[in-house]
Parts: C-alpha cells; sequence; structure tokens
C-alpha cells in the first residue's frame, strides 16, 4: 500500500468517526461508546449536509461536512446543558487484562479480515469487476464532478431524470477524501471489515452480556472466522453501502438494548443482569436522541438497515410495549385499552403498507439463486461462500465449529432477560435466510424487503450468530474451569489456550485459504469461466486514456469489456456507466444491438450524435457474462474499423477509436443511401 493510499485510509477514518464523535461527546456519551457509534451519527450529518447543499446550491465537500458537524456538535452540546440530566455515578470500570485482552482480539481481527481482502485485491486501487461496483464508483466519481450528493442527485448515472431515491450516504462519505475513487471505495471496505463491524460487534456482546467479559474477548476473535460478514457481501458480492449498514446495525441494537434495559425497569424489577441505579428520565432522552440519531444514519447509508433492526430487535420493541400497555392497563383499564388499540392499529398498517408496496413489489420481483430447504440450511449452518452441491466446494471449506456454537449460544442465551429476545431474532433471520432461497418464493413480501437475495439475510444473521457463538464458547470454558480443582486452573487456562492454538492451526487460520478464494474472483484480472470485463494490464491503459480524451468527451462500448469503468478512472463520460441497464433511453437500446450498422444504416449516427458519443471502446470476444444473452451488447461484437474509425490508442486487450463515420461527408452518403433504399 503506497503512502498516498495511507493518507487516504486515514482521510476516510476522519470522515467516517470525526463528525459522529464530536457531536456524541456533546452529548456526553462515553468515549467508547461513541467512537463505536460515531459512523451511524455520521451518517445523519451526511442527511443534512447533502439536503442543505441540495437546497442551497453549495458544493458538497468536506468542508460542508465540517460545518454542518461543528454545528450539530454545538446544538448537542446545548441540548444537553438544556436539559441536565441527572449525573450517573460512574460505571464500574474494567481490569487491565480484560482490556487488553479486548484489545486485542480487535487487532487479531482486524488483520485477519484485512490480510484477507488486501490479499484478494492485490492491490488497493484495483477495480472490484462485480455487478454493484459498475455503480458506485462511477457515483463516486459524479459526485466528486458535480458537487452534489443527496439520493436524488447521482439519479442520471442510473437512470433519466430526477427524483428516483437511490441511497446515497455511503457514497458521500466515500467521495470526500482526495484521490482516485476506486481506491477510496476499496480502503472503505476495509474501514467497515477491519473497524466497524468487530467495534460493533463486541459493544452488542456487552450488551447483551455485561458480566460476561470472556464474550467480549472472544466476539471479535470468531467473527473474523465467518465468511459470510464481511468477505461474501463486501469482496465477492461487492454490495458496499448495505455491508456499512449492517455493520452499524450491532451497535445500534446494542444502544438500544440498553435503553429498553433502562425502560423495563419502569415496568419490572430489574433484571438479574442490570446494574441496579436507575437513569432518571432526561438520561433516557439523551440515549434516545443518539439511538434515533444513529438509526437514522444507518438507514440513509442503505434502508436495509431499518429491516434488520425490525428483525433482530423487533421482539425487544413487542416486550416493551407489551409491558407498557400492561402497566397502563393496571393503573387506568380504559387508557390501557386507547394503547393497546393504537400499537395494534400502527402495526398493522405497517405490514399492511410493506405488503401491498409496489416498491417492495418491485424488489420481490427480483430473481434470486434458488435451493431446496436442506441445502440452503447446510450453506447457512456450516458458512460456505457457496451452494454445497458446487462442485468447487472442498471439504476444508466447511466451518465445522459455528453452527453448533451458535445454536448452544442461542440456547444458553434464552436464560437471561436481555438476550432472549436476540435469539427469537436469529430465529427470525434464519427463516427468512431459508426462505429467500426457497424457489417458491415463500414470504416474498418479507424476503422482497431483501431483493430475495440470501447473501445480504446471511449477513443480518451473522450480526448475533457470531456473540452467540462467542457466548458457547464462554459457557464451555467456564465449565470447564468450574470443575477443576482450585490447583489445576492454571494449568486448564493454559490447555484451553493450546486447544484454541490448536484450532487455529487446524482450521487453516480459520479457512484462510477459503475466505480469500470467496473475496478474490471479482479483483482476478485472468480470463475465467465466466470472463472478465477488465483483463490484465486493461485498467493501466484505461487510465492512460486521460491524457488521450478531450475533457468533454463522451465513450461509448460494451459495459461488460471495461468501457463502464473509463468515468471512474478518467473522469470521461460513457454511455452505459453500468453492467445492463440498457434500455434507458430508445437511443442506448438502439445502440446496444445496431451499432456495428454504423457504415448501412444512418440511424445509428443519429442516435450518436443525440447521445454525444464520439469515441467507442472495443474489447477482444471474451468478455464478462456473455453466456448470458440479455446481458449481451451484440451492436459492439465484431465491428468493422477498416473505415469510419480512427485508432487513438491500443492495448492487447482493447481499442479506443474516434468514429469519423458520422462526419459530414459520411452523412452525406448515408443520406443518398436512404433515399435509394426508400
Amino acid at each position: 500500500m503506497s503512502w498516498v493510499a495511507i493518507g487516504q485510509l486515514a482521510a476516510l477514518l476522519a470522515v467516517f468517526y470525526f463528525p459522529g464523535y464530536m457531536v456524541l461527546r456533546g452529548l456526553r456519551l462515553n468515549h467508547l461508546r461513541a467512537l463505536v457509534v460515531a459512523p451511524g451519527v455520521s451518517g445523519s450529518l451526511v442527511a443534512a449536509g447533502t439536503l442543505l447543499c441540495r437546497i442551497t446550491g453549495i458544493r458538497w465537500g468536506p468542508s460542508m461536512l465540517l460545518a454542518v458537524s461543528l454545528l450539530a456538535a454545538v446544538l448537542a452540546a446545548c441540548l444537553y446543558l438544556l436539559i441536565r440530566p441527572k449525573r450517573m455515578p460512574p460505571e464500574p470500570g474494567h481490569p487491565g487484562p480484560t482490556k487488553l485482552l479486548i484489545a486485542g482480539s480487535l487487532i487479531a481481527a482486524a488483520v485477519l479480515n484485512g490480510w484477507t481482502m488486501l490479499d484478494a485485491m492485490n492491490n488497493v486501487d484495483r477495480v472490484n469487476q462485480a455487478w454493484d461496483p459498475s455503480f458506485h464508483v462511477n457515483a463516486l466519481r459524479w459526485i466528486k464532478e458535480n458537487g452534489q450528493a443527496s439520493p436524488w442527485d447521482i439519479n442520471p448515472i442510473y437512470s433519466q431524470g430526477t427524483g428516483s431515491f437511490y441511497p446515497a450516504g455511503w457514497h458521500a462519505l466515500v467521495a470526500l477524501p482526495p484521490g482516485d475513487v476506486v481506491t477510496s471505495a476499496n480502503l472503505a471496505t476495509l474501514i467497515v471489515a477491519c473497524v466497524v463491524w468487530p467495534t460493533s460487534l463486541t459493544y452488542l456482546a456487552v450488551a447483551l452480556f455485561p458480566q460476561r467479559r470472556l464474550t467480549w474477548v472472544l466476539t471479535p476473535a470468531v467473527a473474523a472466522g465467518v465468511i459470510a460478514f464481511p468477505i461474501i457481501q463486501q469482496s465477492r458480492s461487492a454490495q458496499w453501502p448495505n455491508a456499512l449498514a449492517v455493520a452499524l446495525v450491532p451497535a445500534i441494537l446494542a444502544l438500544g438494548i440498553e435503553l429498553a434495559a433502562s425502560l423495563h425497569q419502569q415496568h419490572t424489577d430489574p433484571p438479574e443482569d442490570v446494574r441496579p441505579t436507575r437513569p432518571d428520565g432526561r438520561n433516557k432522552t439523551v440515549k434516545s436522541l443518539v439511538l434515533v440519531l444513529a438509526t437514522a444514519g444507518a438507514a440513509w447509508i442503505h434502508p436495509s438497515a431499518i429491516f434488520a433492526l425490525i428483525a433482530l430487535g423487533g421482539i425487544y420493541v413487542l416486550r416493551y410495549i407489551v409491558l407498557m400497555c400492561r402497566a397502563s392497563w393496571l393503573q387506568d383499564r380504559r387508557h390501557g385499552l386507547l394503547w393497546v388499540a393504537f400499537w395494534a392499529l400502527s402495526t398493522g398498517s405497517a405490514v399492511w403498507l410493506i405488503s401491498t408496496s409496489p416498491i417492495v413489489a418491485g424488489m420481490a420481483d427480483n430473481t434470486a439463486v434458488t435451493a431446496s430447504f436442506p441445502d440452503a440450511a447446510e450453506r447457512l449452518f456450516f458458512d460456505l461462500p457457496r451452494s454445497p452441491d458446487n462442485e468447487r466446494i472442498q471439504l476444508s471449506d466447511y466451518n465445522f465449529w459455528i453452527g453448533p456454537l451458535v445454536i448452544l449460544g442461542a440456547f444458553c442465551a434464552q436464560r437471561r432477560k436481555r438476550s432472549w429476545p436476540a435469539a427469537v431474532g436469529l430465529g427470525i433471520t434464519v427463516v427468512l435466510y431459508l426462505a429467500a432461497l426457497h424457489p417458491a418464493r415463500l414470504l416474498s413480501w418479507m424476503t422482497g424487503l431483501w431483493y430475495h437475495d440470501a447473501v445480504r439475510i446471511a449477513a443480518v444473521s451473522a450480526v448475533v450468530a457470531c456473540v452467540f457463538a462467542a457466548y458457547a464458547l464462554d459457557q464451555i470454558f467456564t465449565a470447564l474451569i468450574r470443575y477443576v480443582p482450585v490447583k489445576g486452573r492454571r494449568a486448564a487456562v493454559a490447555a484451553i489456550v493450546a486447544a484454541t492454538a490448536c484450532t487455529v492451526v487446524a482450521s487453516g487460520a480459520f479457512r484462510y485459504d477459503t475466505r480469500q478464494e470467496a473475496a478474490a474472483p471479482h479483483y482476478d484480472v485472468e480470463s475465467d469461466e465466466f470472463g472478465r470485463s477488465i483483463l490484465s494490464g486493461e485498467q493501466d491503459f484505461i487510465e492512460s486514456l486521460a491524457d488521450v480524451l478531450p475533457a468533454d468527451a463522451t465513450v461509448i462500448g460494451d459495459p461488460f469489456n471495461g468501457s463502464t469503468f473509463i468515468y471512474a478512472l478518467t473522469g470521461r463520460h460513457v454511455v452505459y456507466s453500468q453492467y445492463g441497464f440498457a434500455d434507458r433511453t430508445a437511443d442506448e437500446k438502439f445502440l446496444r444491438t445496431r451499432f456495428r450498422d454504423i457504415h448501412r444504416d444512418p440511424e445509428v449516427c443519429a442516435a450518436l450524435r443525440r447521445t454525444g458519443a464520439e469515441y467507442v471502446y472495443l474489447g477482444g470476444a471474451e468478455r464478462a457474462r456473455q453466456f448470458n444473452p440479455y446481458l449481451q451488447w451484440p451492436g459492439f461484437y465484431d465491428v468493422d474499423v477498416s473505415q469510419g474509425f480512427e485508432l487513438l490508442a491500443a492495448a492487447e486487450h482493447a481499442a479506443l477509436y474516434k468514429i469519423t463515420a458520422c462526419n459530414r461527408r459520411s452523412m452525406k452518403q448515408h443520406i443518398g443511401f436512404r433515399h435509394i433504399t426508400s
């Protein structure tokens, strides 16, 4: 990694954490919680800043985010002074060894995830050739160029006109640091995998099991061995905004659990694992505000965060509503009945709106990979990188310990008031995962919220599954030590450490090869059975076109042959700015199949003039996704470039031409041809 990339990484860390941290410290949230929750609150500040830029016309940039953050921090501090919450007694400190062990576990998780992903990338400036990055990196370039980053301002990248909402919080954050957008995008995935996700999970472990320090220590290490998240979702599927939202869910869920624990004391006796100190209503107001800010920020980054929180935390909310209605009923039956009616009507209305929403219906139309219940369950239980009936699956791909540990941890969690609703939430996500993969499209109105994409739902399951697996190990180690005489406990601890080290060795560093193979395919530039958009050396060739093409150039070409990345890598506009979606306009649909008829059909030149394309990027025959007829661009296959084209630059696998077939002389020939044929 170059020094320039390290500078970009530092700038991205500042963008992710500094704005939210300032606001949370203004509300006097303690330092560690403020750091963990900061990226979610930064998302809320991005929402406010980008909307303000859209209204005023001010360019979105670091200075705008800084101004919004400073203003929000001042307002937060003033609000804190205004409500003057009761000063809580300091939380009991944790022994130094515990802190060191947690820090060591977090570092180990960061190293393991970072090592895997960097090895897969080969270099942080390499393009990820999965489906989604073809849009995401171009959207980052669009924001840098146009200075606007609201969900409605990046619309021209993927559709015509304005007015369509697309989650842009991730793009608004990642577009802020200087440097090329591909490197920024890849570095952002490293931050999510190595920092946001492990710390967020650790906070959830603290909230679910406040007295189980060993669970806190083990959670990041356990999570580092899981493929479903962040490896599959970030590297192979490259669902980057969705991944950041998922990584924030554990911290938001932890905030809600801690708030619920204090609220429950109003209606029930305090749980056995909740500290007896009762914060007053003003403290709860501050905590509620932090929860709202973090949730809003995660939803702005990607609305899937809301659905994930409902699936995992809905039982906590339901439990609180039941207890509140019960307390109200005991005090005044009429008021209690009104509360019951209110919540029943609200819940029914929400379910009805979701089940009848055309947006959800459109998401539910997505066609994903299908599998039978046994195959789907096996894939989730053993954390497999692909379907178990896939010929590439090896015995070493199976994560034999994760499934049993998760089930044991969920079973043990049923005994605790704080954690049993999370176990139910895990069960809900498992049902959704199985339904999403089933060919019958069971529960389609619910799984459609995740596009019927099992990859997205598996990531949500991992949120609590990792904590439960760590809790199960905690229970096992505790049981072993409990039955060992006091004199032999040091030997027992040493045996546990040795067993853990042997497990790491026997599992190949938590299936390192399997995780790396799952992360690498879309960064690979060597030909494979599905083809490649960018082959060896081609990315450097595309970047060199910045010196060949004029600043106002527009390039056309098959997006699956690498041309879609010209905009992200050079700033020169392209007609097809992402994989697929060729039917946005009649001209684009026409040129997709008829561009090669440029010498005999004058309508081709007319369509080119309307799109503004004066250059064409042509690649070799073996390109990505050619096996799917819907994703083929036959208009750019076997184009006769012997006349009407001026070669500007060429490489082993591609070439750039200036289109001269549509100049004035050629147009006269086309007009004559049209008269003759008519």
